[in-house]
């Protein structure tokens, strides 16, 4: 007998061989059981997910034995006609060479023949996104009300191209891409049965190599056999493909958390000299600090993805950069693959990116560049406002929220002792375990202390929160209420910044988290009232001038020098008198 390449010759023949799509497996076993069988079948996938074999089952269960049955005896000889292709009553059709109105008039005019030998005859119509508009509109009536013998099986890669007509009339199901882990199993099951010796990294590479199509890493593994025989290493996998194993990624992928544009350049330029596929890197280095991220949100949600040494390296990694930094470097990766799939000099376009990656952690961000600046004209250390390198800093709120409204301190409230940071870091949270029991009584004191330190950290907006008085401490929450008049401010109070704010002063005096819950009912008090009526009525008074400070005094100020720091500016003009 002729030499049958891997792909075929373990290809799936019963349902229960079919790896890594249980979902469309179970569905079509359970309507198979109940007798619900539909007339037409649309199988979507990307490439080597099953479908033409998942169709060719399909077949199989309609066409063996007494009755249709998802537990058929492949050993049947109508099974066997169909998994070699000789079976009459199952027609394979290539939409890409047989889309013309034509090849589809002719099967609209067979269809009204009994089947030859089979329960029905079924037309498997593979890549049916090739046909041509006119062979769908020929094709509609029949696939809607075909006869009772005839069953329709479509598959395609690109359903987007099928006309919304077609869709309607078939049942859909969707074949994912197939975990590594599955296919790494596979692939060790396929290695036994040939006796074949592969290392487990090996097996590795080959499943992170073929991206969830267990065609293309069966493919993978027959060329590495043929090429070292019945003995395959990892670095045998690596040569072979121009892959890049686990360890020079982790390097890579530590260098970039750490910033370290020189050990950047010296392993980038290391694998690239080594023939590595920089597109390959591009994506192995995507998924590690995919992995880092989700590692650092919730370590047990890849216990079942990554082998121990993996997460050992997660565990080390994951502390040195912040999860906002981590998902900068994340996104730039995602450009960086695209941009090498069209660039001419992959190796100058990736080294590029990387130093450009690496100086991410360096950036700073608007609010820590006020709150450094500001920190100096309160006389406070640099160190106080300034995270050190390397250590994480908290993760930015999300870009969907309103930005809570800024307004340049006054001079009094950058005298202020009471503010240390920015906005949102005013107070350190305590950490606790749980929230404890509170008296109404040191609740209300605790709420008036953080007005108080919110009308510090927002002086524009003083009158605003004064207003809000307390009604009642629950379980976890501190219930407020917000004058109606001023409900248009309850956006600004529930922003994410201004609620941490709150909170985070509540925690520290009541030694507990509580959540700020706002309520809106009643009126503004007499003095609020009157505050807001001065505030709307009285026309507002010019501001005092300021006084004009000499060039010397304007150059040694601490906010200036703090400032000419940070951005590495120099005063090219004198200050106007």
């Amino acid at each position: 007998m002729a030499y049958q390449v891997l792909a075929r010759k373990y290809r799936p023949q019963t349902f229960a061989e079919i790896v890594g799509q249980e979902t469309v497996v179970r569905t079509l076993s359970n309507a198979l059981r109940l007798g619900r069988i539909a007339q037409a079948y649309l199988f979507v996938g990307p490439r080597g997910t099953g479908k033409t074999t998942t169709a060719r089952i399909l077949a199989k269960a309609l066409e063996a034995g007494t009755a249709p049955t998802p537990d058929f005896d492949p050993a049947d000889p109508i099974c066997i006609e169909i998994a070699e292709g000789r079976c009459l009553d199952v027609l394979e059709i290539d939409g890409a060479s047989n889309n013309s109105v034509d090849e589809v008039r002719g099967l609209r005019d067979n269809v009204r023949y009994a089947p030859v030998k089979g329960r029905y005859k079924i037309y498997i119509i593979d890549e049916v996104h090739m046909l041509t508009g006119a062979a769908f509109n020929a094709l509609l009536k029949t696939l809607e009300e075909p006869p009772a013998h005839v069953k329709f099986i479509f598959a395609t890669t690109e359903v987007h191209k099928l006309p919304a007509t077609i869709l309607s009339r078939c049942q859909r199901f969707d074949l994912r891409r197939i975990p590594e882990p599955q296919i790494r199993d596979h692939l060790a099951h396929i290695c036994r049965l040939e006796k074949v010796e592969a290392e487990p990294a090996a097996l590795d590479a080959l499943a992170r190599y073929a991206e969830g199509g267990l065609r293309d890493a069966e493919s993978a593994l027959d060329q590495a056999i043929g090429f070292y025989g019945d003995r395959v290493s990892e670095a045998d996998v690596l040569s072979l493909f121009g892959l890049t194993g686990f360890a020079p990624v982790a390097d890579l992928g530590r260098a970039l958390a750490a910033g370290d544009v020189a050990a950047v350049l010296k392993l980038s330029r290391s694998l690239a000299a080594a023939g590595k596929d920089l597109g390959k890197l591009s994506q192995d280095l995507l998924a590690f600090f995919r992995n880092l991220v989700i590692y650092q949100v919730s370590p047990a949600a890849l216990d079942a993805e990554l082998t121990a040494a993996e997460k050992t390296v997660m565990a080390e990694v994951a502390p040195q950069i912040s999860r906002s930094a981590a998902l900068g470097i994340l996104d730039e990766l995602s450009q960086l693959e695209g941009r090498l799939r069209y660039a001419l000099a992959k190796d100058v376009v990736f080294e590029v990116a990387l130093i450009q990656i690496s100086q991410l952690k360096e950036k700073m961000s608007l609010e820590a560049i006020l709150a450094t600046i500001g920190a100096a004209g309160a006389g406070l250390p640099l160190a106080a406002s300034t995270p050190a390198p390397g250590a994480p800093s908290s993760p930015s709120p999300p870009a969907m929220h309103a930005p809570a409204s800024f307004a340049p301190p006054s001079k009094a409230a950058i005298n202020a002792p009471a503010v240390v940071g920015p906005p949102h870091t005013v107070i350190t949270t305590p950490t606790v375990a749980a929230p404890v029991a509170v008296t109404s009584a040191k609740a209300e004191e605790a709420w008036k202390k953080a007005v108080a330190d919110f009308a510090a950290a927002r002086p524009m907006e003083e009158e605003t929160i004064r207003a809000v008085q307390f009604e009642a401490a629950k379980a976890d929450t501190i219930e407020v209420i917000l004058p109606t008049p001023l409900e248009k401010k309850l956006y600004f109070l529930k922003s994410p910044r201004n609620l941490e704010l709150l909170e985070n002063s509540l925690a520290a005096s009541l030694g507990s988290r509580f959540r700020v819950v706002f309520t809106i009912g009643g009126s503004l008090s007499p003095a609020d009232t009157a505050a807001t009526a001065s505030v709307s009525t009285t026309p507002a008074k010019p501001a005092p001038p300021a006084p004009a400070l000499s060039q010397e005094d304007f150059v040694n100020d601490p906010v200036i020098q703090n400032a000419l720091k940070i951005f590495e500016a120099k005063i090219v003009s004198p200050a106007s008198p």
